[in-house]
C-alpha cells in the first residue's frame, strides 16, 4: 500500500465498524415498517463497499464469502415471507424488517462482489 493510501486505509478501519454499529441500531430501535430493514441494509452494504474499495475484491470475498452471502441471500427470503403473511402476529413486522435486512445486505454484496470483480481497475495483482 502506498504512503498516500494510509489515511484512507485508517479511515476506512475506524469508520466501518461504526457504520455497521448504526445500521444494527436502526435496524433495532427503528418501529417496524417504512422499510427500515432496507435502509439498514443499505447502510450496512455501504460499509461492505467501503472495504472492498480500500482492500480489494479478494479481501471483500474473504470478508463474506459468496457461499456465506448466498445462504443468508435464502434464509432472509423466509422471514420476509413470514412478515408480509403475518404468521408471527405481533412481532411479524420486526421479523419481516430482520428478513429484509439480511436480504438486502447479502443481495447488495453479491452484486458489488461481481462488479468489483470484473473492473479491471479494482482487480488485485495490478501494479500501482
Amino acid at each position: 500500500m502506498r504512503p498516500s493510501h494510509l489515511s484512507l486505509l485508517a479511515a476506512v478501519r475506524l469508520y466501518a465498524p461504526l457504520i455497521v454499529l448504526l445500521a444494527l441500531t436502526m435496524l433495532v430501535l427503528r418501529a417496524p415498517g417504512g422499510g427500515v430493514g432496507f435502509v439498514g441494509g443499505i447502510v450496512f452494504a455501504m460499509a461492505l463497499v467501503a472495504h472492498a474499495l480500500v482492500f480489494g475484491a479478494a479481501e471483500a470475498r474473504k470478508a463474506l464469502p459468496p457461499t456465506i452471502a448466498r445462504a443468508l441471500l435464502a434464509s432472509g427470503l423466509i422471514p420476509v415471507v413470514v412478515g408480509a403473511l403475518g404468521v408471527g402476529g405481533a412481532l411479524a413486522p420486526r421479523i419481516g424488517e430482520a428478513g429484509l435486512f439480511l436480504v438486502t445486505v447479502s443481495g447488495l454484496h453479491l452484486v458489488f462482489a461481481v462488479l468489483f470483480g470484473r473492473a479491471p481497475t479494482l482487480r488485485d495483482g495490478d501494479a500501482s
